[in-house]
């Protein structure tokens, strides 16, 4: 019995599987004959409609290219700039040699914070208990103290030279100018307060020369030497040293204005005081005229004397106060490379740069630019002149294009 109904059982699985079979083959064939009707509907339709399809693909890539020829892309400039002061923050990854060689220094001055030790044979007339001393380490204590140091015979040739000064990531070059009545190298230096180790600070490399310096210094404490009569803390201290040490390795933990006054303008060897290729980043060329009462009656005043600046195959000239600026007018150009620096006698520094942006805007009023250099994203691919021939055959053809289409359309539109 058991076995009858299991048999029964299987045979009505069975049919019901030829049942769901015969179902399925039934489905396919009618969506086979559907889908070639449709298919054969489509081809006819294509045919009879050929000419306008391959219009409107043509038009689809005119408007393509129209856009392209369009849209802003992100393009290399370069310029070289002519400015009575610049800054700059360092943006590279290691420490950078950004001053050297500067020889016959007539006057050093260095404000802030400092440890200096010098040793030799020491002449002060203020203090002759120095006079006995070989070496002497004096702190300079707060960001109000500075030192000064300079040939003890202004008649002689100085032997005072800056082999190095080195920077470390991050570091912002501020105020960099070169006053030509005086013969002095000017620049304030903030460091990253996040390198607190010796290791990550800038450097300063000098030579003292071989003959006799004054130093005077200001705001300080000496640490290995007590006088009887201790200076007051106001006083300067005043001496002349015969160094034994003609080198000096200073580390400028923290910020610091430096200015180096020559003995005669400079010439031909400014093109080499400046290390070439400095990555950069906020490059500007700017001074901020403060009145001390508000921060919002604070004016920024260009500082470019003269200028060029190139991308996409057009060129600008930038005038005298005139501002440079990048996409919005509150944020600099993206100058990404300094590639050169160097003293232009009567004039300023000039740096000749490179860099990355949407858009160039030059003008006397940072919210009023008059001249713009602007690439598309099709300056990327195609030279200028081509892209200019392309947009006007594209926009010639186009109306052509559209004013055969209608035409076409309404004849076919008509027909009965």
């Amino acid at each position: 019995m058991a076995s009858r109904q299991k048999a029964k059982q299987n045979f009505s699985n069975f049919i019901k599987i030829r049942q769901w079979l015969n179902f399925l083959k039934t489905y396919l064939v009618a969506w086979f004959i559907v889908s070639a009707s449709a298919l054969k509907r489509l081809l006819r339709t294509i045919s009879n409609y050929k000419n306008s399809l391959l219009v409107l693909l043509l038009l689809l890539f005119l408007t393509i290219v129209t856009f392209a020829a369009i849209v802003p892309g992100t393009h290399t400039f370069e310029g070289n700039i002519i400015s009575q002061e610049m800054s700059f923050i360092y943006n590279g990854e290691q420490s950078k040699l950004f001053l050297q060689d500067i020889r016959g220094i007539k006057e050093l001055e260095n404000e802030g914070k400092q440890t200096l030790t010098f040793t030799g044979n020491f002449q002060s007339e203020t203090w002759p208990e120095l006079n006995q001393s070989n070496s002497l380490k004096i702190q300079l204590k707060d960001s109000d103290s500075r030192w000064i140091i300079a040939p003890a015979n202004l008649q002689t040739t100085s032997g005072i030279n800056l082999d190095e000064l080195r920077l470390q990531p991050n570091t912002k070059v501020s105020g960099l100018s070169y006053d030509f009545y005086r013969n002095q190298l000017a620049f304030f230096l903030q460091s990253n307060s996040k390198l607190d180790l010796k290791s990550n600070q800038n450097t300063l490399e000098l030579y003292l020369g071989e003959q006799p310096i004054k130093v005077i210094v200001e705001g300080y404490e000496l640490l290995d030497l007590k006088l009887p009569n201790q200076p007051d803390k106001q006083t300067p201290l005043e001496f002349i040293v015969n160094p034994n040490n003609k080198k000096i390795n200073l580390e400028i933990a923290q910020n610091t204005n430096i200015y180096i006054t020559l003995a005669k303008p400079p010439k031909y060897e400014s093109e080499q005081w400046f290390r070439e290729k400095i990555e950069t980043k906020d490059v500007k060329f700017l001074d901020l005229d403060r009145n001390g009462k508000d921060a919002r009656d604070d004016l920024q005043i260009s500082t470019i004397v003269e200028g060029k600046i190139r991308m996409v195959g057009q060129e600008q000239d930038i005038k005298q106060n005139q501002f440079l600026m990048g996409e919005n007018p509150d944020t600099p150009l993206n100058i990404q490379l300094i590639r050169h620096l160097q003293i232009v006698p009567k004039k300023g520094i000039e740096a000749r740069f490179s860099g990355k942006t949407k858009e160039i805007q030059i003008g006397l009023d940072q919210n009023f630019p008059v001249s713009q250099i602007q690439g598309s994203w099709l300056d990327g691919v195609l030279p200028r002149d081509a892209i200019i021939a392309l947009f006007s055959f594209g926009a010639a053809t186009v109306a052509n294009l559209l004013s055969w289409l209608f035409s076409n359309t309404s004849k076919s539109g008509s027909k009965p």
